[in-house]
C-alpha cells in the first residue's frame, strides 16, 4: 500500500486521537470508554508505517501520537533509561536473532578460514609463508617474546593505545560494513583475510612455549566484542547490501530505509561490542599486574556471556 492511501485509510482515526487529546489537557481520558481501543490502532498504524519504510514526517509524527497517548493513560512518559535497556537487552539480540542466516555465513568466512589454515600451519609450519610475509611474521614473533613484550605502559601510555585500538577496529568494521552493502563479496573477502590472519598468527605463536604464554592471555577476552563485533557488521552490511539487491515489492529507495531501520540495532551494538574490546585491550589485557590466570578467566566468562547473551536475551516468556 502506497503511503498516501496509508495516510488516507487511517486519517479519521488520527483526527478522533488528536480531538481527545485536545479536548482533555488536565485529565486521563478515563471518560472515554474506546481509548485504549483507539490508542491500541495508533500503535497498529505506527508499527506498519515503520515496517512498510514510510516517510520519517510520518512515523515521528505517530510516534509523537503515541507518546502524547501513553502519558494521557497511565500519567507519565515513556522514561527514556527504560527505553535504552529495552533496546539493548531485547531488541539488540532480537534483530540478531533474526539475521541468523547472514551471521552464520559470516562466521563461516571468519572461523572457516581461520581453523583451515591454523591447522595448516600447525603440521606444516612452512606454509605460513604461503600466507604472511617473512617479516611481517617475525615482526609478530619479536612483539611477543619476553624480553620485548611490554604490557606495563603507564596510565598515559594506556589511554594512547586506547585510542588507537579504538581506531583500529573500528575501521576494520566499517571495511566489513561497506564491503557488505557491495552485494556482501567484499565483506566476505575482508572476514575470510581476518581469519586467515588470526588462524595463521595463532598457529605460529602457539608453536613456541614464549610467544604462546604471551599470546594467548593478551588476546582471550578482548577478542570476544571484537571478533562478534565485526561479524556483526558485516551482517548489517550484507543486509543492506542484499535489500539494494532484491528489495521485493517495495521500491529501493522504501526497501533500503526498511532495512536501515531494522539492522540499525545491530550496527550500533556492533560499533559498542568494539569500545568494549578496545578498552579490555588497554586497560585489561596489557596490564602486566594481572596474573594470565585471570585473562583467561576473564575470557571464558565474556565469550560464553556473549554467547548466552545473543542466545536468550530478548526472548519473550511464556504465559
Amino acid at each position: 500500500m502506497k503511503q498516501k492511501q496509508f495516510e488516507q485509510q487511517h486519517e479519521a482515526l488520527w483526527q478522533n486521537i488528536e480531538l481527545v487529546l485536545a479536548n482533555d489537557k488536565k485529565k486521563k481520558p478515563e471518560n472515554i470508554e474506546d481509548f485504549p481501543a483507539l490508542y491500541r490502532r495508533l500503535c497498529q498504524t505506527l508499527a506498519l508505517a515503520q515496517q512498510r519504510g514510510y516517510s520519517p514526517a510520518l512515523t515521528d509524527y505517530l510516534q509523537k501520537m503515541v507518546g502524547d497517548c501513553h502519558q494521557r493513560l497511565y500519567g507519565t512518559k515513556v522514561e527514556r533509561p527504560l527505553t535504552l535497556h529495552r533496546w539493548i537487552f531485547n531488541e539488540f539480540p532480537q534483530r540478531v536473532r533474526e539475521e541468523w542466516r547472514l551471521l552464520l555465513l559470516m562466521n563461516l568466512a571468519f572461523w572457516g578460514v581461520a581453523i583451515v589454515t591454523g591447522l595448516l600451519v600447525w603440521y606444516q609450519p612452512d606454509m605460513a609463508y604461503h600466507f604472511m610475509g617473512a617479516k611481517e611474521l617475525e615482526k609478530m614473533q619479536d612483539m611477543y617474546q619476553s624480553n620485548t613484550f611490554k604490557t606495563g605502559r603507564g596510565a598515559e601510555g594506556d589511554f594512547t593505545m586506547f585510542g588507537f585500538y579504538i581506531w583500529n577496529n573500528v575501521s576494520i568494521d566499517f571495511r566489513t560494513f561497506a564491503g557488505g552493502i557491495f552485494a556482501g563479496i567484499p565483506a566476505m573477502i575482508v572476514m575470510g583475510f581476518n581469519g586467515m590472519h588470526m588462524g595463521v598468527v595463532a598457529a605460529v605463536l602457539h608453536a613456541d612455549s614464549v610467544t604462546r604464554n604471551n599470546f594467548w592471555p593478551f588476546v582471550i577476552t578482548h577478542s570476544s566484542f571484537e571478533i562478534i563485533g565485526m561479524l556483526l557488521a558485516g551482517v548489517a552490511g550484507m543486509r543492506l547490501g542484499l535489500t539494494l539487491l532484491h528489495p521485493k515489492r517495495l521500491s529501493r529507495r522504501h526497501a533500503l530505509y526498511q532495512a536501515s531501520v531494522r539492522i540499525f540495532p545491530v550496527f550500533v551494538g556492533a560499533a559498542i561490542l568494539t569500545f568494549i574490546a578496545a578498552f579490555f585491550e588497554a586497560f585489561f589485557c596489557a596490564n602486566a599486574a594481572i596474573p594470565p590466570n585471570v585473562k583467561y578467566i576473564a575470557g571464558a566468562i565474556c565469550w560464553s556471556g556473549l554467547i548466552l547473551f545473543f542466545t536468550f536475551a530478548g526472548r519473550q516468556r511464556s504465559a
